[in-house]
């Protein structure tokens, strides 16, 4: 007698994903699991605009965690960001130089992150004038973040305000066309989560793990 094929779909609950309190606490998409236990935990990557609704983000995709299940709806937390490699490289024209900026920092209510950023110049710039710009984007930034709580940097982050705050300052030195944080990633205890993208989302096309080039992984 053959065995009965059983859907594993079928024996999964649907549950209301909701935003951590920086995108207001709202419900953004729903998620299956078998039970509670296979979604606490779990860490959603979900695009931008489906959490603010503004096509000005459709380039930047968000990482949620789950952090306390309520019925059928799951609450998070923001563990970081990421900007879509292809638009980052728009930016990047001949003549021009993408300096890469990594580094870690502690906000004002003292949450540990990374920050990285891409600062593309106008045009072709020496040694000397490269490293000053790396070291004053992180110096400035270090600085503001920890001013300022980490839920309002992030916002600062998502919506512009902390790039366009960071050309301000080192178009002073050289002419500049773009500075982007492209990346921020929360410093976490344990990192052993199940990665899930959201079904037919574009955070589901990405690599699991980014490839760094060469200038960002000095």
């Amino acid at each position: 007698m053959a065995k009965k094929v059983v859907d594993s779909w079928k024996s999964k609950s649907w549950y209301a994903l909701v935003a951590p309190k920086i995108f207001n606490e709202a419900k953004v998409t729903e998620v299956p699991s078998l039970d509670e236990e296979h979604l606490l935990n779990r860490v959603i990557n979900i695009p931008l605009k489906e959490i603010t609704r503004d096509l000005a983000h459709m380039y930047s995709s968000v990482r949620l965690r789950v952090t306390e299940i309520k019925g059928k709806t799951a609450f998070t937390k923001f563990i970081g960001h990421s900007v879509a490699r292809e638009y980052l490289h728009t930016l990047i024209r001949c003549r021009r130089d993408a300096l890469y900026v990594v580094f870690d920092a502690v906000s004002k209510d003292e949450v540990e992150f990374r920050v990285k950023a891409l600062v593309v110049t106008a045009h072709n710039c020496s040694a000397a004038q490269k490293t000053t710009l790396r070291n004053r984007a992180a110096e400035f930034l270090k600085k503001k973040i920890a001013r300022e709580p980490f839920g309002q940097f992030i916002q600062e982050v998502l919506y512009g305000k902390a790039s366009t705050e960071t050309y301000g300052t080192l178009k002073r030195l050289v002419p500049l066309r773009r500075v982007e944080i492209y990346k921020t990633e929360l410093k976490e205890v344990f990192d052993v989560a199940e990665n899930q993208a959201v079904p037919g989302s574009e955070a589901a096309k990405e690599k699991p793990k980014e490839q760094p080039t060469e200038e960002e992984s000095e």
